[in-house]
């Protein structure tokens, strides 16, 4: 690990940059591959020197930053006694119980023996525990160094005392699964334009007022009585992830020069960086605005007729492919405790959605992956144990070891499907693509269905096929070698997210018809995913199927105890499947 101070707020635009708020003025940054230090900023009223001594290790330190605004301190100039805390902040989404503390290696970082030392210091009080760690049974056949995807196991024992008493407050209330939970929604849903209102929450950008300072462009917004500026960013923006949220938050208080939000009065007036709003939230005059507007309207215009309910013998001509999530090494999100897996989720709900529309219509459907255990039958286990024999159905198939190479291949995959399909006189216009998931959201109040469809405004033309590296040989594969992607104009971007847009609301709305709950912690359907700044993205499987309308559905909230005991329950997974099913049928239907 370096020792270099950085005199300087640093730009983190790369892949892999783990960001969260440590103290007031205080950010706990990790770069891969586990390279942490603090940002510290100088406040009003309290200079750098002072913000320093409550964390530097040799408090001698901190006057030579009297005049600085800000500093960058590596980890090993950082009282020890503040690591566990860090560690826990920054990977706060590992599972942890009291048998442990399980490590999942982040994407772009690689767990070596330094990594193992750094880690066994900050969970145990010291490097000596590094030798027994490895020794566990749960890491015994593992060797050094573990790349993105793989696991570590910190057995309790060795843990620090305050991380032990910090996992038994988190496990003090143990979720117990149940019985479904069905919650009826009073919310009005009998036109789209009201769909469109409760999905964003009544607000539009008419809510905003905006201006331009020195610091760039913002948006003005008045504070409501009762209003947080986490549920302002939440509100506003494609931030979800708590550290982005905070980290937002952040960011709005310096730009405001607020010390302490709980003290906000109502109708304060609180700018907001342009930068971070979704597009309908941004000013009229920008691109992506008008691209937003437009969609808007060409969605309203595909939504005004509806279809009707599922029925035996419908769907014919129509192609369906499910993709479950995750599979193979990676499980998803996992609850431990509960013995919940994400990946069983995913495909449970996807065999009966399969089952459900083959019994019921005449559509063809085609899975990207198939568990050879399980086959496509659903399961009524409330509980599960964690397999890893999924295969992506690709010639040959895949069992999934990393994420990266699991998307990949599911697009290949379906676009292969969709050529065939093509050859056979099937248009891409009478395909759809739904990928299965279920999501861990920090905030437990989050809840409900949300739905990823593709942004043309964050979309190329025309995607690179993936190359050889480390993990995967594509050119093995018999979908690499025959795909040729063509380049598509901005309007057929507009088009893909229009298709995809619409198949959305109706599944939100056949979806509250059925008191299903929905997402209301900012946009229930999303077109994009923003880390920060400069890392906004939309997931390769809707970037890259090229079938029109395409979804990823997250189907609830594994961190929220009444959509865990849901999600565990055999009859809402056949619930959640036949809404899918019946929102397929109205579309097609239109």
């Amino acid at each position: 690990m370096g020792s270099s101070v950085f005199l300087c707020l640093l730009s983190y635009a790369q892949s892999g940059i783990i960001r969260v708020g440590f103290q007031s003025s205080v950010s706990v940054v990790c770069r891969p591959s586990y390279q942490i230090f603090l940002e510290c900023s100088a406040i009003s009223g309290k200079p750098l020197n002072q913000v320093l001594y409550s964390v530097l290790a040799d408090t001698a330190e901190a006057q030579k930053y009297a005049g600085l605004r800000s500093v960058a301190i590596p980890l090993n100039r950082i009282k020890i006694t503040l690591y566990p805390q860090i560690f826990w902040l920054l990977f706060e989404q590992d599972p942890k119980d009291t048998d442990g503390w399980l490590h999942i290696i982040p994407e772009g970082y690689s767990f070596d023996s330094n990594a193992l030392n750094l880690w066994s210091i900050a969970l145990t009080g010291t490097s000596q525990h590094a030798a027994d760690v490895l020794k566990h049974p749960k890491n015994m056949r593992k060797k050094l160094p573990l790349s993105a995807g793989g696991e570590i196991f910190f057995p309790a024992n060795y843990l620090t005392p305050e991380l032990k008493e910090k996992i038994l407050k988190l496990k003090a209330k143990p979720l117990k699964v149940s019985e479904v939970i069905l919650e009826p929604m009073d919310v009005p849903d009998s036109e789209f334009a009201e769909i469109d209102a409760s999905i964003n929450n009544g607000t539009t950008s008419k809510s905003l007022q905006y201006g331009k300072d020195t610091e760039g462009e913002y948006a003005v917004y008045s504070l409501k009585h009762g209003e947080t500026l986490y549920r302002v960013v939440v509100r506003f923006t494609d931030y979800f992830e708590n550290r982005e949220i905070l980290q937002a938050c952040e960011i709005i208080k310096r730009r405001n020069k607020i010390l302490n939000e709980r003290t906000i009065e109502p109708d304060t007036k609180i700018k907001i960086p342009v930068y971070m709003l979704s597009d309908t939230y941004l000013p009229e005059g920008k691109e992506e605005r008008r691209v937003a507007d437009e969609v808007k309207r060409e969605t309203e215009l595909m939504a005004r007729m509806k279809g009707t309910k599922i029925s035996r013998g419908g769907l014919k001509g129509i192609v369906i492919i499910i993709d479950p999530g995750h599979g193979g090494k990676d499980h998803g999100a996992p609850r431990y405790a509960e013995k919940i897996f994400e990946d069983e989720l995913n495909y449970d709900i996807a065999c009966r959605l399969k089952e459900y529309i083959e019994q019921k219509t005449q559509a063809k459907v085609y899975m990207t992956i198939k568990d050879n255990s399980q086959g496509f039958k659903p399961t009524s286990q409330k509980i599960f144990q964690h397999d890893t024999d999924e295969w992506i159905l690709t010639t040959p198939p895949n069992n999934p070891q990393d994420f990266a190479t699991s998307a990949n291949l599911r697009w290949l995959l379906t676009n292969s499907i969709m050529r065939n399909e093509e050859k056979a006189g099937i248009s891409r216009e009478k395909m759809i693509f739904v990928s299965i998931h279920c999501d861990v959201l920090y905030k437990s109040s989050m809840r409900g269905l949300m739905i990823y469809i593709p942004g043309a405004n964050y979309r190329n033309g025309i995607e690179k096929l993936p190359q050889k590296n480390r993990e995967t040989d594509y050119s093995i594969y018999k979908e690499w070698k025959e795909h040729h992607p063509k380049t598509l104009t901005k309007s057929q971007l507009i088009k893909e997210e229009v298709h995809s847009k619409t198949f959305a609301r109706i599944l939100i709305n056949t979806a509250r018809k059925n008191n299903i709950i929905i997402h209301s912690d900012g946009p229930a359907i999303r077109n994009v995913i923003r880390r920060s700044k400069n890392s906004v993205y939309v997931p390769s499987v809707l970037r890259n199927v090229e079938i029109p309308t395409k979804v990823l559905v997250e189907c609830a909230n594994l961190n929220n105890p009444n959509d865990l005991k849901n999600v565990a329950n055999p009859a809402w997974r056949q619930k959640m499947a036949e809404i899918i099913a019946e929102a397929i049928s109205n579309y097609f239907a239109m």
